[in-house]
Parts: structure tokens; sequence; C-alpha cells
């Protein structure tokens, strides 16, 4: 590391500045950078790493983080992630089509991507669904939440299972007691439960039962509502984003951004505990998820950030190149894990501890 880094940055364990997938790391410290020097400034919609700063050491190294696809901020990360993982970009579409569900699906057509051959398909749904929005997979299904259609056309926001194999579509749930849902915005699974998003008359979450499809209504924000996931053991993390508004379309740095996280009682319809769990260094979390050992994954624009599950530190961040890419979701795969957003899909593979739920 030359001098200039060392300023500001830890060097990095030796698995990883030589690492076998050529991927690029930094090590960002906290304590180097507890006081920097000169003017600094940015919005909280941009990076750390581009930040307008006057001293040219530190101007030096956010060019460097710029060109990274891995920023640890805590030693932790580098376990979880291992020297063996790298970030492709392996679709490239303009970034103004945005992919919303993280198995493939956008607002006015739907794909399926194979995760071997990374081949992108257009599918056509029995019946159609319109405006996906959200997606899970569970035991053979695809449960996707619906964004509802255009003022008028008869199209309200539902809970849809799809066959995986015949792309038969089944819709469980488009009313709350004969009010209709507005929209759906993400769903998570745990089996028993389906959870929900859904501004009826304000954002809220649901909680669906697998069996009766009850619906519960069990929070609601006066802002906005972005990103929903829960953990084995029942902990319910909801993304709040009164920061980005849709009507009129505003993003306001001073309206909340806070991913909230509750106890559910054993996964039970019952919200409990309430606290701030994390707040995204940069931008706002969007899609969320959480990984078989608990760990929580947000995308934020930059890329996905990568949360401890006790105390809400972040461990790090892996990056999509950031720019005018927008990272919006993503889904794991034993060791691997996926991202869609504006600009395409990325997938990140060699990641050393298993991802996947297993449910």
């Amino acid at each position: 590391m030359s001098q200039v880094l060392s300023r500001f940055l830890n060097p990095l364990p030796s698995d990883f500045s030589a690492n076998a997938s050529g991927a690029t790391w930094a090590w960002y410290s906290t304590e180097k950078t507890a006081v920097l020097p000169g003017s600094f400034n940015r919005s909280v919609f941009e990076t750390p790493w581009a930040a307008k700063v006057d001293d040219d050491g530190l101007a030096a190294v956010n060019q460097f983080l710029n060109s990274t696809k891995f920023v640890a901020f805590d030693s932790e990360f580098f376990d979880i992630i291992g020297p063996n993982a790298k970030v492709e970009h392996i679709i490239e579409f303009p970034v103004e089509t945005s992919h919303e569900a993280s198995w493939g699906f956008g607002r006015g057509w739907q794909y399926l991507l194979d995760a071997t051959t990374h081949e992108l398909k257009n599918i056509t749904i029995s019946p159609p669904t319109w405006n996906t929005h959200g997606c899970a997979y569970n035991e053979g299904s695809i449960y996707v939440a619906t964004d509802a259609g255009m003022k008028g056309d008869g199209h309200c926001g539902s809970l849809v299972k799809i066959n995986s194999t015949t792309l038969e579509a089944e819709t469980l749930l488009n009313n709350f007691y004969q009010h209709p849902f507005f929209g759906f915005n993400d769903l998570d699974i745990d089996g028993r439960y389906m959870t929900d998003f859904a501004p009826l008359t304000m954002p809220a979450v649901y909680f669906v039962n697998a069996t009766t499809m009850a619906a519960k209504w069990v929070f609601q924000t006066d802002g906005n509502a972005n990103g929903i996931a829960i953990s084995c053991e029942g902990t319910l993390c909801v993304d709040t984003t009164g920061i980005s508004s849709r009507r009129p379309n505003v993003k306001d740095p001073l309206k909340t951004r806070a991913l909230l996280a509750y106890d559910t009682n054993n996964g039970r319809p019952q919200l409990r505990n309430e606290r701030l769990f994390s707040n995204s260094i940069s931008y706002y979390y969007d899609g969320v998820r959480v990984s078989k050992n608990r760990l929580v994954f947000c995308a934020n624009g930059d890329g996905v950030d990568v949360i401890e599950p006790l105390d809400g530190r972040t461990l790090g961040r892996i990056r999509t190149d950031g720019g005018t890419y927008i990272t919006v979701n993503l889904a794991f795969q034993d060791h691997a894990l996926w991202i869609v957003g504006k600009g395409g899909v990325w997938t990140v593979t060699g990641v050393a501890e298993n991802l996947e739920r297993g449910w």
C-alpha cells in the first residue's frame, strides 16, 4: 500500500491484498479517518468516496475507494466474504431500466435468469401478472407481490403464487377485508407467515397466514417503506424510506431512512421491541434480505451493505460500480449473491459464508 493510501486505510490481510479472484479490496479505517484534514462535504445520497474534499491525499484515497469491489469497515467482513469472492456485471441494461424483484421480474415484463448459463428469458405467466414488485422463493414456488396497475385498469395490489416449472399463477390475496391494496412493494416468507408491504391508507406491513390467508396489519409509517426481511429466529427488519417519495418524486435528506427491527414472538404477527437497527452510511436501503447466519444484506444504491445482526454495525460494502448504477434488490444462492437494479444484473460468487437460509 502506498504511503498516501496508508494515511486513511488499514493494510489488507495477506490473502486479500493478492486475492485469488483479482477483486480490488480496501479496508476503510474509521480510526484514521476520525479527524479529516481540510474541508470536506457530501450529501446523504452520495457515497463517502464521492465527497468533495480539498486534501490531495484524501482525494486520492477516495478515487481508489471508488475503483474497488469490496470495502471493509470492520475486520469481520473479511471472514464473511473471503478472498475468493468476485463481483461480475453479467447482464447490462440501460440505467433507465429498473429491476425490482430479485428473481427476475420487472414492471412491464417478467424474466427468469438461468443461474448457470446467465441466459435471461422473457417469460409469460399464466394468467399474466401485472407490475410485479417483490419476490420470494419457497418450496418450489415463486411468491410475488404486485404493485397494481395503472389507474382505472381493474388491477389492484396482489400476492401471487407462481409454479416455478409451469409458470402457472394463482392469486392468493388481493384485498384487506374488501379494501383493495394500492400496491405491494416487497415481501418475505418463513414457511408459516408471509410478510408484505402495501400502502392502504398509509404505507403498512401485513402478516399473511400461509394457511388461512388472513392478513393482519401490524405496522404503519407516515413516510414510506421499501424493504422487508424476516430472520430464522423471527426478527423482522423493516426499511422505512420517507427520504424518497413517489408522488411527487422527491428525495428529502431530512426525512427518515431508518432500518427498524422488531421481535415477533417466534414469527407470530405481533411486533414488539421496536429499535433503530441501522441507518445507511449513504443513500438509503431498498431491498433487504437476512442470511442463514442472520447477517442483514441491504441494497443501497452503490452496492450492498452487510450488517452485523446483534448491534447493527455496517461491516462492509459489496460494490456494483456506483455512479448511475443503482442496486435495488438481491437474492441468495448458497455461496453466491445475485443483485438487480438500474443497469442490469450482478453476481457475487465465491463468498466464504453460506448465505442461503434453507427454507
